[in-house]
């Protein structure tokens, strides 16, 4: 080794490790066999330096899992039996372990020691194996920069993991955030859940019982991972798109996502329209479909669309709904839309001036510009927009920027030429009526209307046409780019013309899209036969990870790509809070959504406040107060939650003995149980639901209290004419039924069928109990609060 090599640092040190703080957990358990229980929470075999403290480590561990006392004669047979007795030191130095323990009532600030030793040995040794791929050069950079991202994004996400946290420090930290935006019958021998006909069919939630409460996550609404979905600021893919995220509506109701859920990799197909947007959905997703002979939309799958495709009948006779447009934000924006609008279409990005012959322009330009800027006439038709004060000014050296000029730049524009003209993302997302101005800007400039009524658009720019494809749909209307390369004659010579694109617009009221008196006068004030997007074909494109999700919109659309609209488990959380509110103490495994997501559920539910109101602030004085009220409730509950990704049973066991222990525990939601990792190397899916769900079934029975597990079903149910729920149903896996002693399932009629006799009326189905009978429960369902409650009877 050179003498550099030796005076480094680093090779004066061994790996990182503190061998006494190992042997003090060790220690610990061996005396107090209770805080296994938060070693299994806080730690993992390989977090030990010692391969001797690991397997004995194991060994504890496995000893704890069958209930068997953990002392010096339990394990020394637990390692025998393993052939690992003498490999760990004998009984000399498992004896030893127990020497100078400090303390045992709590084995945390030792397990943290750990873990960060543990996780700076996994830094070092990911660092050199990404040195040594850098070293190899064997692979594309772009390939090492990957995998060392992941090497150490698996260390970050490895690390001492939150526990329950109490439900009243969770609610006043999200009431924090709000602030910032602006007795039992004698009959029920469990625990109640509050919904009267529910606990007279099966007694109340019983102790030991695995409960499995089954829905329709999202009615199937599958997409790819990369497909975009149209948010409040602007779109997003669907791999993007988080629980909570408000969407653009098709009518500018409030609308947000309540559910994401992830689907595997699934063959996605390519839908086209007449107009040529398009969008990648699976077979099973769900389209509001409408033909000119039905008297009202149906709700229909990829897969039946194209079959009905396959029939002449309904060849470009199908269509789907169109926005309002009605969505965007209301941010200020530099420079007025409907100036910027004629800019782009008649102005000149190399200097300030634009061209027109209609004195109704100049006169509006003049009142938009006014009073910082001047309109100077420069020759015929042209004009020069100049500083009113002059670009010099008094006591001051030097030239005063024109500011106009600077918006244009810092909005990229300054300097583009006709070819290379576009309209800038800020204003894409802006408002309705922003967009409207900027479009009315651009037609009043380049825009003309044909005799047949029809409005047309021409530029040179394929970028600027696309953007005006974009901003006509975005607004409620249909729209075709088209390409034309003029031809022309110049001296004898036939010459080709610059390549223009052409783009044809049919828009409900064309009219609206101009404020020339005279353009308005030859478009329509409303179109007499609307332009929909109808089916065109449905292909096949690739197989790729999708996910789907579930809004709160009424009528469950949202918008996709190129402004396509397409169509998109509150039950176990107010069992939960009627539970709590009943004395009893409820843990709550929340394997999707956030504390805070939850609480703010939980708060609506309780306060009757909307929850769009709640997430916006925009509460006024009795719904303050309603708040107020029910966060003082929620605080009064013993309600605990655990929002820890990915947690697995054994990591559950070990926070509900903790919890039991020092909080008496009656009642355990698990939300939900696809969501859950299972123990080892298994083989399949449906083999580790299956052992997911007996583990479930060994939980309640080992905490004697009852345990609700939350599923999904699978989408056979959107196959038959009968959309109500069955066994055969659950989710990839048979053993959940198997399991489970009582299965329910939610099912809404109005989804399905929507009519004033169903709205608002949910069916909780208990396909199956164990213990008693089976049968229908009827409750009302208020959507707005995600609330369930008794259905009112005369």
């Amino acid at each position: 080794m050179s003498r550099a090599a030796s005076s480094d640092p680093f090779f004066d040190k061994g790996l990182p490790s503190n061998v006494e703080a190992e042997r003090s957990i060790l220690g610990a358990i061996l005396l107090d066999n209770a805080v296994v229980n938060q070693a299994i929470e806080l730690l993992r075999r390989e977090d030990f330096f010692l391969d001797s403290h690991r397997r004995i480590y194991e060994k504890m561990i496995a000893l704890s899992e069958r209930g068997s006392v953990i002392d010096l004669v339990t394990l020394s047979e637990e390692l025998r039996r393993a052939a690992e007795f003498e490999q760990v030191g004998g009984y000399t130095y498992i004896s030893s372990l127990i020497d100078g323990v400090p303390r045992t009532d709590t084995i945390e600030h030792y397990a943290k020691i750990v873990k960060a030793k543990s996780q700076l040995r996994k830094l070092i040794t990911a660092s050199n194996q990404i040195i040594a791929s850098c070293f190899d050069e064997e692979d594309d950079p772009e390939i090492i920069i990957d995998r060392a991202e992941a090497l150490i994004f698996q260390i970050a996400e490895d690390r001492v993991r939150q526990g329950f946290q109490y439900i009243g420090e969770v609610a006043q930290r999200r009431l924090e955030q709000i602030e910032q935006m602006a007795g039992r019958p004698e009959m029920i021998t469990g625990v109640p859940t509050g919904f009267t006909d529910f606990d007279q069919l099966t007694s109340g939630l019983q102790r030991q019982d695995l409960v499995i409460v089954a829905a329709r996550p999202s009615m199937g609404k599958a997409q790819s991972v990369d497909a975009r979905v149209l948010t409040e600021s602007g779109w997003k893919t669907m791999g993007e798109i988080k629980i909570g995220d408000d969407l653009a509506s098709i009518d500018g109701r409030p609308s947000t996502v309540i559910g994401v859920y992830p689907q595997g990799v699934k063959q996605i197909y390519k839908v086209t329209f007449s107009d040529g947007r398009a969008t990648e959905c699976c077979s099973e997703h769900l389209w509001r479909v409408h033909y000119r002979s039905w008297p009202a939309p149906r709700v229909l799958t990829t897969a039946e669309v194209a079959a009905l495709l396959r029939r002449k009948r309904y060849q470009k006779r199908l269509w789907i709904d169109m926005v309002s447009g009605d969505f965007g934000h209301d941010e200020p924006l530099p420079v007025d839309p409907w100036v910027l609008g004629l800019l782009i279409g008649e102005g000149d990005f190399n200097s300030l001036r634009f061209s027109t012959a209609s004195d109704i322009v100049l006169n509006r330009m003049t009142a938009e510009l006014e009073p910082a800027f001047a309109i100077n006439h420069a020759g015929r038709y042209d004009y020069r927009i100049v500083q009113t004060a002059g670009h010099r000014r008094p006591e001051r050296y030097g030239v005063w920027p024109n500011p106009l000029k600077e918006e244009l730049k810092h909005l990229g524009l300054w300097g583009k030429h006709s070819k290379s003209k576009f309209i800038p993302e800020l204003y894409k997302t802006a408002n309705r009526a922003a967009r409207l101005a900027l479009l009315q800007g651009l037609l009043d400039a380049d825009g003309w209307v044909e005799k047949t009524g029809s409005v047309r658009f021409a530029t040179s720019s394929e970028r600027l046409a696309d953007d005006v494809v974009e901003f006509v749909r975005s607004l409620g209307g249909w729209a075709t780019k088209k390409s034309k390369q003029p031809v022309y004659t110049h001296d004898g010579e036939r010459r080709q013309g610059q390549v223009s694109f052409v783009i044809n617009i049919a828009h409900p009221q064309p009219a609206s899209l101009f404020t020339l008196p005279e353009k308005r006068a030859r478009a329509a004030a409303v179109r007499k036969r609307r332009k929909m997007p109808t089916f065109v074909s449905i292909e096949p494109a690739r197989q790729v990870e999708a996910r789907c999700i579930a809004v709160t919109h009424p009528t469950q659309l949202y918008i996709t790509d190129d402004y396509v609209v397409t169509h998109n488990t509150a039950l176990a959380l107010n069992m939960a809070l009627y539970a709590a509110k009943n004395g009893n103490t409820v843990g709550i495994f929340s394997l999707e959504m956030s504390a805070e997501q939850l609480v703010s559920r939980l708060l609506c539910s309780e306060a009757r406040v909307d929850a769009h109101r709640l997430r916006t602030g925009y509460l006024n004085r009795e719904e303050w107060a309603r708040l107020a009220d029910a966060l003082r409730r929620l605080c009064e509950t013993q309600v605990y939650i655990d929002d820890t990704a990915g947690a697995g049973v054994l990591e559950m066991r070990a926070k509900c003995r903790r919890l039991k222990a020092e909080h008496n525990l009656d009642l355990l939601i698990i939300d939900y149980m696809q969501l859950m990792s299972g123990r080892g190397r298994i083989e399949s899916r449906q083999q580790e639901v299956s052992q997911i769900s007996r583990d479930l079934k060994g939980l309640a029975k080992e905490l004697n209290v009852p345990v609700i597990a939350l599923s999904q079903l699978s989408r056979a149910t959107e196959t038959r004419s009968d959309h109500r729920p069955q066994l055969s149903d659950l989710r990839e896996s048979g053993s959940i039924e198997q399991d489970a002693d009582v299965v329910c399932f939610i099912y809404r009629d109005e989804v399905y069928n929507p009519s004033d006799e169903n709205r608002g009326v949910a069916e909780l189905i208990v396909g199956k109990q164990r213990n008693g009978p089976t049968g229908t429960v009827q409750m009302a369902f208020l959507k707005e609060f995600t609330r369930f409650e008794n259905m009112w009877k005369e």
